[in-house]
């Protein structure tokens, strides 16, 4: 076994369950796709042609939902 796997594993040895679970989840998401970089795909999507007046549909959508506030109920901790 390498030096490295032999590291990794006295310090995982030594967590607690759960901590274990989470490096396992980080560990796992190592290997997956990490998609494409963002240059690439604003030129994939600039390729796309979308119809102008869908286009103003969902600018209007967008535009029309951010702009409302919705009151919230109770106490709000922001640092929570």
């Amino acid at each position: 076994m390498a030096a490295i796997e032999q590291e990794i594993l006295e310090w995982v040895s030594k967590l607690d369950a759960e901590k274990q679970r989470r490096v396992l989840e980080f560990v796992r998401s190592l290997g997956l796709p990490q998609g494409i970089p963002g240059d690439d795909f604003a030129a994939r999507a600039r390729q796309v042609n979308f119809d102008p007046a869908d286009l103003e549909e969902m600018k209007q959508a967008i535009e029309n939902g951010c702009e409302r506030i919705e009151p919230v109920e109770g106490d709000i901790d922001l640092f929570a």
